[in-house]
């Protein structure tokens, strides 16, 4: 039977959208949710400024459908406020060559509590409150109990984050606003996630 590229495309966008639309809903009115992102093969997140209570950060070893392991760093922030966020992943359209962007902006301060955050990069200007704490134990199979950051507070300017996967106790987003891009100008220069030891090895 053949298949029509263009018009699978086409649903297969609406498809995606109706999702993102309806998890957006949730979030416009300010509603406090959980909202996990795991396992959506990686997205980027940019924002002006995460004013944080509560920051912890260490290094691990995730995994996902392509890796066995890769190295990568959890961030915790107990509660905060974000300006700017703007949260998108790039999808290949199947069987075309065109790439689909789905974003969702939110131009109003938004609110989180339980943040943690699975990352392969990060690209920011980070300020500590006094009192930031480095914790390097000996060497052990654990890796988070190798080398740890911590401080009572935090500032993160201008970031970009490639993040793997993404947990939050509660959010409000108000003013936020979905839209979807068909090959977008810009792109997240961000480095492809290093595999230490592929799937099967």
């Amino acid at each position: 039977m053949a298949i029509d590229k263009r018009r699978f495309a086409v649903v297969f966008a609406v498809g995606n959208i109706l999702l993102l639309g309806v998890g957006a809903s949730i979030v416009m009115g300010g509603v406090a949710v959980a909202v996990p992102t795991a396992g959506v093969g990686g997205f980027t997140v940019e924002f002006d400024e995460l004013q944080g209570q509560g920051f912890q950060q260490y290094a691990s070893v995730e995994n996902n459908s392509e890796c066995a392991a890769y190295p990568s760093f959890v961030a915790q922030i107990d509660s905060g406020t974000i300006e700017g966020l703007n949260l998108y992943k790039d999808i290949e359209v199947p069987m075309t060559d065109d790439t689909m962007r789905m974003s969702i902006k939110s131009d109003q301060t938004a609110e989180f509590s339980g943040l943690t955050q699975k990352a392969t990069y990060l690209n920011a200007d980070l300020t500590f409150d006094e009192g930031q704490t480095i914790k390097a134990g000996a060497p052990s199979s654990d890796v988070q109990n190798q080398i740890g950051l911590s401080a009572p507070a935090v500032v993160i300017e201008d970031a970009t984050i490639k993040s793997q996967a993404q947990f939050v106790n509660s959010i409000t987003l108000p003013g936020t606003q979905v839209h979807t891009t068909i090959n977008p100008n810009e792109t997240a220069d961000t480095p492809k996630t290093a595999c230490a030891a592929p799937n099967g090895s």
